[in-house]
């Protein structure tokens, strides 16, 4: 799975935007994760991909092309740490088997979170390859609802999302209407690397 990592001003409107970009080209999107990113006013979005790299290249640049969008990066699977959370319900096809799923739960180090006499609900987080292990062997005690949070990912080393330490350390400060000012960035171009200054928006 492929990351195409996406930094935004955190206004109305902007995931409809980002999910319409890939839907209408039907981009195989098999993850996605959204959330804060730093102070408020930023949303950092990350799309898992089952798509080659030069396809979720040419994803990425449209989305550069939103306004809003502040940066965009695609990040190899082998370059990335990813994690998921599921939150797993096993409805217990027979009591006595609620210590066989409490052992299960224990060697994924997944977490009990609640209990009724015919049902667990668990918590486990990892990488995609663990959570799918774990649902395929919660299932052999009695149905499972399932809720996925998608992949959260970040780059390995040193290297950052561009605009995403100057979102953290300059602050996002009151949003401004894009349509009112030339630059619809949340925060000043003129404090941003040039990378950022130029390369986020057409």
């Amino acid at each position: 799975m492929i990351h195409v990592m996406v930094l935004a001003a955190d206004r109305p409107g902007i995931l409809r935007r980002i999910l319409g970009v890939y839907e209408s080209r039907r981009y195989q999107v098999r993850s996605l994760a959204a959330g804060p990113a730093g102070p408020a006013g930023f949303l950092r979005i990350n799309l898992g991909l089952d798509e080659p790299a030069p396809r979720a290249q040419r994803l990425a640049a449209q989305l550069a092309r939103l306004i809003d969008v502040v940066s965009v990066e695609v990040v190899e699977p082998s370059r990335a740490v990813g994690r998921e959370l599921a939150l797993v319900k096993v409805l217990l096809d027979h009591p006595g088997r609620r210590a066989d799923v409490l052992q299960v739960a224990q060697v994924f180090r997944a977490r009990v979170v609640d209990v009724a006499p015919r049902s667990l609900v668990l918590e486990v987080t990892g990488d995609p390859t663990k959570v799918e292990a774990f649902l395929n062997l919660a299932a052999e005690f009695g149905p499972v609802e399932v809720m996925r949070t998608g992949v959260a990912a970040l780059g390995r080393g040193g290297r950052v999302l561009p605009g995403a330490a100057a979102a953290t350390q300059l602050g996002a400060g009151p949003l401004r209407d894009p349509s009112a000012e030339e630059n619809p960035l949340p925060i000043p171009a003129s404090t941003l690397p040039p990378v950022l200054a130029t390369g986020s928006h057409p």
